[in-house]
């Protein structure tokens, strides 16, 4: 039997497809592209904005026309009540049902009743970590690695905590054991993902255990040459964390930071639980301790309340950061979450016309960082190749392409970057 997946949201759902995609293939199925015609549809949702859960239910609805088993699974699902009717879907299963995403498709055919199955633990109720099995190859030369579950923080915009749980923090050794695995299949970088990783370690026994030695585990693995870091909150960047992260040799220079304001009222309205004082104060440390790092963020635009000076807070502030890269979010109301309840909710043509502002200034920072990596000689870890032209990442995250007919996939070799080519730049062996 075939089986399509389609993924939607962060680097934690595209892990967790990952896994199901091997369950699949462990019991003979095959795994076929979406757009094909296939006798099961995956897709696993998110609901993180209104316009990811519009996105869910199309693909829902463009999977169900083509027949077949339909299955939504992830975050959509655990927003979904028990009697909740909902188009297009044959059965529902929560993010903690996805360890067990064949048996439950197999019980569903064997029955063959004529209604929805519906199967999703009540996520707040898991206190421990619980993955039965591990990726043994990888699909491509970078791939995630989940070392967490959860998320304790309650920002009030934030639905993740109802539908993802608590703080769950995965074993050190399976995490070390799955990335030995990964390399040995020819995985030249991993990134270290989960829905909260800077809060790895608060639920073990032994609390003293954080990220940080999560990295410097996998840093031991041979054959590793590189460790990317997911989304981080700024708390765990310390000035004694960022001197012990610069220690790490394979950590690259790239730091996604999940600052979501730069604007300190707005922040305080958020829950967040830092200022912009402390992101400049963070970021000036980092330049000190590592060469030429990039910063990307998330910088949500249109939070209630949000004035035209807080805007203003904010785009100077990302000035000040000087991001390499900035993913701009238009709120959106999520149910559960204190923020859906708030005054003051901004008008959507002013959010509009503030993510647009945002994202060109963003895109002007961006091609500025890449026109002063002119004339310097990187290393870049080549992961594709196309229409004569090798594809590949230096360690701060710009992505180069070389012109060459030698098959570099999976090595990582020296070029001088040359010029800049849209959000590319070209690199001369």
């Amino acid at each position: 039997m075939k089986v399509a997946f389609y993924t939607l949201g962060c680097k934690v759902n595209q892990y967790e497809s990952d896994l199901m995609m091997k369950s699949f293939v462990d019991k003979g199925y095959e795994i076929c592209d979406f757009k094909e015609k296939a006798d099961i549809y995956v897709v696993n949702s998110c609901s993180v904005t209104n316009l990811s859960t519009r996105k869910t239910r199309q693909y829902l609805s463009r999977a169900k026309k083509k027949g077949g088993i339909v299955v939504l699974a992830g975050c959509y699902a655990q927003e979904i009540e028990k009697n909740e009717k909902l188009e297009n879907v044959d059965i529902i299963i929560g993010n903690q049902e996805k360890n067990c995403v064949v048996e439950t498709i197999e019980e569903y055919i064997k029955k063959r009743e004529n209604k929805t199955l519906y199967k999703v633990t009540e996520i707040g109720t898991l206190k421990r970590y619980i993955q039965e099995d591990k990726l043994n190859k990888g699909r491509e030369i970078r791939e995630s690695i989940k070392i967490e579950d959860g998320c304790n923080n309650f920002c009030s915009y934030c639905i993740i905590p109802y539908v993802r749980g608590r703080v769950r923090s995965r074993n050190i050794e399976d995490i070390v054991t799955e990335v030995n695995s990964l390399v040995k299949s020819g995985v030249g970088e991993v990134v270290l993902v989960g829905i909260e990783i800077a809060s790895y370690g608060k639920d073990l026994e032994n609390s003293s255990i954080s990220m940080i030695d999560v990295i410097e585990e996998v840093a031991k693995v041979d054959g590793l040459k590189r460790i990317r870091l997911g989304s981080i909150e700024p708390r765990i960047l310390t000035d004694e964390n960022i001197k012990r992260l610069a220690k790490v040799k394979k950590l690259c220079p790239h730091f996604h930071i999940s600052v979501q304001s730069l604007d300190n009222d707005v922040l305080k309205r958020m829950n967040r639980k830092y200022t912009r004082e402390d992101i400049f104060n963070i970021v000036d440390n980092i330049r000190k301790e590592f060469y030429n790092p990039a910063f990307t963020c998330d910088i949500i635009v249109g939070f209630p309340g949000e004035t035209d000076e807080e805007f203003k807070n904010t785009i100077e502030g990302v000035k000040r950061v000087d991001f390499y890269e900035v993913h701009a979010f238009k709120y959106s109301k999520r149910k559960w979450t204190v923020a859906a309840k708030m005054e003051n909710q901004v008008d959507g043509n002013v959010s509009q016309l503030r993510s647009e502002e945002l994202i060109s200034f963003a895109n002007e920072l961006k091609n500025k960082y890449m026109i002063n990596m002119i004339g310097k000689r990187e290393k870049i870890l080549i992961e594709s190749y196309s229409d004569g032209y090798a594809h590949g990442y230096t360690s701060n995250y710009v992505m180069v392409k070389i012109k060459t007919d030698e098959d570099l996939i999976g090595k990582e070799i020296e070029a001088t970057l040359n010029k800049v080519d849209k959000d590319v730049m070209i690199g001369i062996i």
